[in-house]
């Protein structure tokens, strides 16, 4: 029987295509590349992809029952739309977000925290981007004090967006497929770590 890992999360989770404001291919997400590495490593899992494109972190705090239903572990991947909007301040998104932790533990599924990804100025507003670094800290803060794994997808990917970001008409603010293999490079070492744990691999 499979072991099941669930990734929860917004647009960048699903893998979105900014330009055409679709769904791109779910074999070319991150989840699904995450789970090509982790059987290739001899591990019976299973990532499935429970990203939800526009959603914040409030549709977190409402959905992560039915959403992580069965799984053994989840990647939790949100506060970009939150971030995008002025009016939502830092401490509303880490109180909901710490609902989320919350509701994990007392199911007992443990997480590994995506940080929230680069976007262009001209998404928001400058003074909104500017906001990003900050966010990131604060939840790496909150993930340290837990002992939840973060995964930075800030700093790797904010220097180049033209590679690291689909976009080419609107503005930059998804990330490429190029970035999507970055990121299921960057979560295996914690979900193996997991799978460790676990007593899934030697």
């Amino acid at each position: 029987m499979s072991h099941l890992i669930v990734a929860f999360g917004d647009s960048n989770t699903r893998y979105y295509l900014g330009d055409t404001g679709t769904p791109g291919p779910l074999e070319e997400a991150w989840p699904a590349l995450l789970e090509k590495k982790l059987r290739a490593r001899g591990l019976d899992v299973r990532v499935r992809n429970e990203g939800h494109p526009g959603v914040q972190a409030d549709f977190a705090m409402e959905k992560f029952a039915s959403a992580t239903q069965g799984a053994e572990l989840c990647i939790l991947g949100f506060g970009t739309n939150d971030a995008k909007k002025l009016e939502v301040r830092l401490g509303e998104f880490l109180s909901e977000i710490s609902d989320v932790l919350d509701q994990a533990g007392e199911a007992e599924i443990p997480l590994i925290m995506m940080g929230i990804p680069w976007f262009a100025a001209d998404v928001a507003g400058p003074e909104v981007q500017a906001r990003l670094p900050v966010w990131n800290e604060s939840l790496s803060s909150l993930c340290e004090q837990l002992g939840i794994p973060f995964v930075d997808v800030y700093a790797p990917f904010k220097d180049d967006p033209e590679r690291w970001f689909n976009e080419k008409t609107t503005p930059r603010r998804h990330l490429s497929a190029a970035a999507h293999q970055q990121v299921a490079e960057r979560m295996e070492a914690p979900v193996l770590a997991w799978a460790k744990s676990k007593g899934l691999m030697k």
